[in-house]
């Protein structure tokens, strides 16, 4: 059975290898039940209470494009309401897969000034040849345009 057009399940399997490499060389310990103290139902990808980090992760290879720009928007703003709500001591981090798909938030577009603004710290996590294999041919597969 072929995967839907718009499965993204490759991307949320290199996710979780990006997120363990992030804990790996930064000392750090992601727990997958961890809430935030705050009132609104917002959930980052990963976080670690006791060093007081939040992580959001992007397994895009590439430029951004598209709808894309749109979720890393959301991914920035989303950083900002968590440390809003719960402290300028906590470290927010926006992890990409890719320098190319990081240079829109590390350039001199509006978000990339957001980012800088609101002190959202850009890594960029490499994946394996593998892992970039299966990612390119799912991004391959997820290719959407209008019909002519």
């Amino acid at each position: 059975m072929s995967k839907h057009q718009s499965d993204s399940s490759e991307q949320k399997a290199a996710e979780s290898v990006m997120l363990a490499t992030l804990e790996s060389q930064r000392g750090l310990q992601f727990d997958p039940n961890a809430k935030l103290p705050i009132s609104v139902g917002v959930q980052p990808d990963a976080i670690d209470p006791e060093n007081r980090v939040v992580v959001e992760v992007y397994a895009r290879l590439g430029p951004l494009k598209g709808a894309q720009l749109h979720k890393v928007k959301g991914d920035i703003l989303k950083l900002a309401l968590i440390g809003e709500n719960i402290g300028p001591e906590w470290q927010k981090i926006l992890c990409f897969a890719s320098k190319e798909a990081a240079k829109y938030v590390t350039g001199k577009s509006w978000a990339a000034e957001a980012t800088r603004v609101f002190g959202v710290e850009i890594v960029v996590v490499p994946l394996s040849e593998k892992h970039q294999s299966i990612v390119v041919q799912a991004q391959g597969r997820q290719r959407m345009v209008n019909p002519t």
